[in-house]
């Protein structure tokens, strides 16, 4: 019975861990954009696409509160509905609220990046514009003429 508790923790476990290493590259994607690290950015937003991606099978997994999550099979599985209610372990209710916490960072830290990449976009923009019509204002200087050279022998 153990084993089969702790084979179905694993996809806790491992969403658990995937979270929070979305969650570091969120706080270091954020640092990258006040340090205007472009390379780091970069570097962050792919990172987190693939942990995104790791994560979408996840998803619904988890949609039943009270049913024991079930790791992957070869055979089609049968729908949730289907599965029969198990009762949760301590371990399993200690799981599912890291769970809950972790997403819940993960939600807080996007919403963060979010508005800090709306902020960063807009002080771009100003900075086009002031660009865009000052070329207007200001004409680049005019060409000086070049004094005769003296003779050096005076």
């Amino acid at each position: 019975m153990d084993l089969d508790l702790s084979s179905a923790n694993a996809p806790l476990e491992r969403r658990i861990a995937l979270l929070r290493e979305l969650a570091g590259s969120l706080q270091r994607a954020q640092a990258a954009v006040l340090r205007s690290d472009i390379g780091q950015m970069t570097a962050q937003t792919l990172r987190q696409q693939k942990l995104c991606e790791e994560l979408q099978p996840h998803a619904g997994r988890m949609s039943r509160p009270n049913a024991v999550p079930v790791a992957p099979m070869a055979t089609p599985r049968p729908p949730v509905d289907a599965l029969p209610l198990q009762p949760l372990s301590a371990r399993q209710h200690s799981l599912l609220a890291e769970l809950r916490e972790a997403g819940k960072l993960v939600e807080r830290l996007n919403r963060d990046y979010a508005a800090l990449l709306r902020r960063a976009r807009r002080i771009v923009d100003i900075f086009c514009r002031v660009l865009a019509s000052s070329a207007v204002t200001y004409l680049p200087p005019a060409p000086q003429a070049q004094p005769p050279l003296q003779d050096s022998k005076g």
